[in-house]
């Protein structure tokens, strides 16, 4: 049987963003680090277990489309569910990230039930 997510990693350029995902998945129970960077984000990844990341798509030198690819791409990460949560709010980068191997898509700003509901599912 599944059990919640523990240990949460947001990957977000933004302080802000990361911040309020922080704050309120801590407010849930959850164990959360920050990435600013996918290169950041992979670098952690190396040394850290996580249950579930979060993923922006919009930053700069590593998107989260780039990110995303990396994670699916590698035997040890891909089990690890992401939920993409983004400013574009096209459909063809939702069916683009669905595709691509992310359990869920999140429009900004983020709607803290839809965030509590997809965490739970994706897990």
């Amino acid at each position: 049987m599944k059990t919640e997510p523990s240990s949460v990693l947001v990957v977000d350029d933004d302080r802000r963003n990361c911040s309020l995902l922080s704050a309120r998945l801590e407010g849930q129970g959850y164990t959360v680090a920050t990435a600013l960077s996918g290169r950041q984000a992979l670098e952690m990844l190396k040394t850290q277990p996580f249950d579930l990341i979060l993923l922006d798509l919009m930053m700069p030198d590593m998107d989260g489309y780039q990110v995303l690819a990396h994670l699916k791409a590698d035997d040890v990460l891909r089990h690890i569910p992401v939920i993409v949560i983004s400013a574009l709010d096209d459909l063809d980068s939702i069916v683009r990230c669905i595709e691509m191997g992310a359990e869920d898509y999140l429009p900004k700003p983020f709607n803290p039930v839809l965030l509590r509901r997809a965490s739970v599912l994706a897990w």
